[in-house]
C-alpha cells in the first residue's frame, strides 16, 4: 500500500465556529464604527462654523425655462421579405 498521508481536513464543527467568529468580530467592528462616528447635530455646528451662510432661490413651475422647440423623430424602414 501507499505511505501517503492526507493532510487533516478541518471539521464541520471548526468551520462553522470561524466563520461564526468572523461575523462576530465584523459585527462588533461595524457597532464600534458607528458608535464612535460623530452625530450629526455635532457635524452640522462644525459645518456651519467653517462656511458663511448662503440663500438659496428655490425656482418655482413657471421659472423653469422651456426648450423653445419640440423634435419629434420618425423612424422609417422596409421590412425584408419573408424567405420560405
Amino acid at each position: 500500500m501507499s505511505t501517503f498521508k492526507f493532510a487533516d481536513v478541518p471539521s464541520n464543527d471548526s468551520v462553522a465556529s470561524l466563520v461564526t467568529f468572523l461575523v462576530s468580530a465584523w459585527f462588533v467592528a461595524a457597532g464600534g464604527a458607528m458608535l464612535a462616528e460623530p452625530t450629526i447635530e455635532s457635524l452640522s455646528r462644525a459645518i456651519q462654523a467653517r462656511t458663511p451662510v448662503v440663500t438659496v432661490r428655490q425656482l418655482s413651475v413657471s421659472d423653469v425655462v422651456q426648450p423653445d422647440a419640440r423634435f419629434t423623430i420618425h423612424v422609417v424602414a422596409q421590412r425584408a421579405a419573408k424567405v420560405s
